[in-house]
């Protein structure tokens, strides 16, 4: 190895030692482009409204010179100049208004791609992340980014051709000004470059705390009436107590670093503007010549005073970045992982012996070699196992296309009525199969939307017809089927939302009937009409439940072997998303 390469890795030791000891991610995957599509336009349009600002200051320092030197009385001169200066302030001011228009755009567009990517991970199969950590990165963390596109990059993209522009225009008046004014910048400069990763160390140690503590309060509030019965409400209030006092102490300490970035920024636009007026005096310049020099340091310190907030919220953008890239990242690596694996069962050939209508199901790993599950029209299935999770993960792993279990590479063979499940488009999927299974959650949305989610494409001719079908009175509710769902289901009971899921996957009558642990919770009556639909269903029925309910509707059993590998997710090594998740869980 050469001696320079060595040098190399041992000083990328020596800062991800560092960076560990700070609770710092060394070098975390990027997040992705800002300058796509229209933010181009926005990024080169704030260019374009800096260098106007600069254009503004570098004409007012020449109307004060003017009005320095226009003769005493309200002549022709002096009226120039002070209309001069009256339409440059109006005009600074107007594109100030655009400045932060066109920067929240920008901001909101950026952030908004990485909602729906954030989002659109949180529904794909093999998702692991708590519903506490997901809030936190969707509002907090996006909260970051937001802040530093919008009122990070948007003014120094302004500031820094007007700071220029400054400094150019100090120069043209006399170059010791220009000196002056630069060397007050570089010093700055360097104190934020110290004070800089103090903030950043505080702020990751602050967004860890919260993290943990929105994970906590998600898990709290979910287990609420489970807390309630062992009456833990005390015990978790205490723990929760801990978690908040964390947050305090950190966000505290947080406060020193961001204090001393923003007093930066105002001694520094400060000392700019009269060391300006004290270099303008000491080189004997003239009233004129000074007075516009102060003018033009007046305008170049106004992003200067705003460069500790910058700072502050770059670094706030760098921890977000901390556990955005690695989430990002480990979700393009599942996609990438389950687009492959769904292509290779898509361009798989039919099996030997396929019939025209029926259900053929090999998932390797799940699934016994060589003993696919076949049923046709009229059957009824009943999953076991020795592996109590192995039922329920066959229906997810079916419904789920490119997922596959840890270490299994094989492709899938889901076939229902001829059609190979893997090569088809969801909407089409939706029509061949559905899904009722216990505690299912249903959307934000009227009860008549919930029973249509599954197949939005028919109309409510059959609604009535379903719902009684299924033992589910909807004109007991205050506003029928236009009823609104909140909070997963409410003002439905338990008994009733599984009714709901049920007429949901019947609806349509798809080809292929999935059942997971439904008679749990219903209560009697409604276990009875689930055994007399299953038992007259004319398609295949693929059930997972106790072995009493799978007597009375025929059903024949098809066992699976047990597996080990927990829950059914994509096939990849565990990634820096995954030890994000530890921490902030």
């Amino acid at each position: 190895m050469p001696p320079e390469v060595g040098v190399r890795e041992a000083r990328r030791t020596e800062r991800a030692a560092r960076a560990a000891e700070d609770g710092l991610l060394l070098d975390p995957p990027p997040l992705p482009p800002l300058l796509r599509g229209a933010r181009r336009r926005w990024m080169a349009a704030l260019i374009g409204l800096g260098v106007l600002q600069a254009g503004l200051a570098g004409l007012s320092a020449w109307a004060l010179v003017q009005l320095q030197a226009a003769p005493a009385g309200l002549g022709p001169v002096l009226l120039r100049a002070l209309l001069v200066l009256v339409l440059a302030a109006f005009a600074v001011g107007g594109l100030t208004v655009q400045q932060r228009v066109l920067a929240e755009r920008l901001g909101q567009d950026y952030v908004h791609e990485l909602r729906l990517r954030l989002v659109a991970d949180a529904l794909a199969p093999g998702h692991r992340t708590g519903l506490g950590v997901t809030v936190a990165r969707t509002t907090n963390d996006l909260t970051a980014v937001r802040s530093w596109v919008s009122q990070g990059i948007a003014p120094l993209a302004v500031g820094l051709p007007l700071i220029a522009g400054g400094i150019l225009t100090l120069g043209v008046l006399h170059p010791l000004l220009a000196a002056t004014a630069a060397v007050v910048l570089a010093l700055f400069a360097l104190l934020l470059g110290l004070v800089a990763r103090r903030a950043l160390v505080s702020t990751r140690a602050l967004r860890r705390s919260r993290g943990r503590m929105a994970a906590r309060i998600a898990e709290t509030v979910t287990a609420a009436e489970a807390i309630r019965a062992a009456g833990g409400g005390d015990r978790e209030l205490r723990g929760l107590r801990e978690s908040s006092d964390a947050v305090v102490s950190r966000a505290v300490h947080r406060a020193e670093a961001v204090g001393a970035l923003r007093a930066a920024g105002i001694v520094a636009a400060t000392l700019l503007t009269l060391l300006v007026a004290a270099a303008g005096t000491a080189l004997a310049l003239g009233p004129g010549i000074t007075v516009a020099a102060m003018a033009v340091a007046g305008m170049t310190s106004t992003p200067v005073l705003e460069m500790g907030r910058i700072v502050e919220y770059r670094q706030n953008q760098r921890a977000a970045r901390m556990v955005l890239g690695p989430a990002l990242d480990a979700a393009d690596e599942r996609r990438r992982t389950a687009e492959r694996a769904r292509e290779d069962s898509a361009r798989a050939r039919p099996p030997a012996g396929l019939p025209a209508r029926g259900v053929h199901v090999e998932l390797p790993g799940i699934t016994a070699d060589g003993r696919p599950l076949r049923a046709l029209p009229g059957e009824r299935v009943h999953l076991t196992s020795s592996d109590p999770a192995a039922p329920s993960a066959l229906l997810r792993r079916l419904l789920a296309p490119g997922t596959t279990v840890e270490g299994e590479h094989r492709p899938d063979a889901v076939w229902v009525d001829g059609e190979n499940l893997r090569a088809l488009a969801p909407r089409r999927v939706r029509e061949l199969v559905g899904l009722a299974a216990a505690g299912t959650v249903f959307e934000r949305g009227s009860l008549a939307r919930a029973l249509h989610y599954r197949r939005p494409d028919l109309d409510g001719a059959h609604d009535q017809e379903v719902l009684r079908a299924v033992g589910l009175d909807a004109d007991a509710l205050p506003r029928g089927t236009r009823t609104r769902l909140r909070g997963g289901g409410d003002p439905l009971g338990r008994a009733d939302r599984a009714r709901l899921a049920l007429a949901r996957a019947l609806y349509g009558t798809p080809p292929l009937l999935l059942v997971d642990g439904l008679e749990g919770d219903l209560d009697d009556a409604g276990r009875e009409r689930l055994a007399e639909l299953l038992r007259r269903y004319p398609g295949v029925v693929l059930l997972v439940g106790g072995a009493s309910l799978a007597a009375r509707i025929g059903a024949r059993e098809h066992r699976l072997p047990g597996t080990s590998d927990g829950p059914v997710g994509p096939a990849r090594p565990r990634t820096a998303a995954d030890h994000q998740d530890d921490d902030d869980d």
